[in-house]
């Protein structure tokens, strides 16, 4: 897995010599509109991958919820993700409520690996439940920083993340928290000149009165870049 910024995953490029041949060149074949019309004849398909996310552990004295997200490659062929640094779900935050109450999820890895910047004195992270609720207060910026990460037929890439209110002092409310990120795939090394698709991840968090989590993931969508 390559870290890049965003910026680069789109804008890269790849230096390719050329050797000459000898005899004659259809015209037809060097055309840079007919290669363009080529690679966008393959495309890829909801079927060609499924996403699924689980309930891992629920809130509990000593951790907070928890879920596991994964996305496999279904396809034939390898297909390459432009998206963040905790494939494959990297959209943190919940949507708001009418009230404003929104759950953040914490993806599994170190501090310095995460792209959550937490704004506030002291640590952001509870380590024990307080009043019976896991939440956190601090303010938190989402770095831009982007991956790129390539999946051969069968492959999955998934992650971690606990589940916390964000800037609550009391527990979250019960209710259907919505999460949605969108991803960009590839079929080539990704670049300016790649015919990109994106794909956008749904799944609905929901909280009972009583705490428990329960989690149901949406279709998944596609649809060709128009840059």
């Amino acid at each position: 897995m390559i870290e890049v910024t965003r910026r680069q995953a789109i804008l890269g490029t790849v230096s390719v010599g050329t050797v000459p041949v000898a005899g004659c060149v259809n015209s037809a074949d060097s055309d840079p509109s007919n290669e363009s019309a080529n690679q966008t004849q393959e495309s890829i398909s909801a079927d060609d991958m499924t996403f699924d996310v689980t309930v891992a552990n629920q809130f509990g004295e000593t951790h907070p919820a928890q879920i596991n997200a994964i996305l496999t490659n279904t396809r034939k062929t390898p297909f390459i993700l432009s998206t963040g640094v905790t494939p494959p779900f990297t959209s943190y935050l919940s949507r708001s409520q009418s009230d404003e109450s929104q759950l953040v999820l914490v993806p599994d890895v170190s501090e310095d690996e995460s792209p959550l910047a937490w704004q506030g004195d002291g640590s952001p992270i509870p380590t024990s439940a307080e009043n019976g609720c896991w939440t956190v207060t601090q303010e938190v910026l989402i770095e831009d920083i982007g991956t790129e990460i390539k999946l051969d037929q069968g492959e999955s890439s998934s992650q971690q993340y606990d589940v916390y209110g964000y800037q609550n002092e009391k527990c979250p409310p019960s209710g259907a928290y919505q999460f949605e990120d969108a991803l960009r795939v590839y079929l080539g090394q990704p670049s300016a000149n790649t015919p990109a698709q994106e794909v956008t991840l749904k799944f609905t968090l929901t909280l009972a009165g009583d705490q428990s989590v329960s989690v149901e993931t949406a279709d998944t969508t596609i649809k060709t870049v128009e840059d």
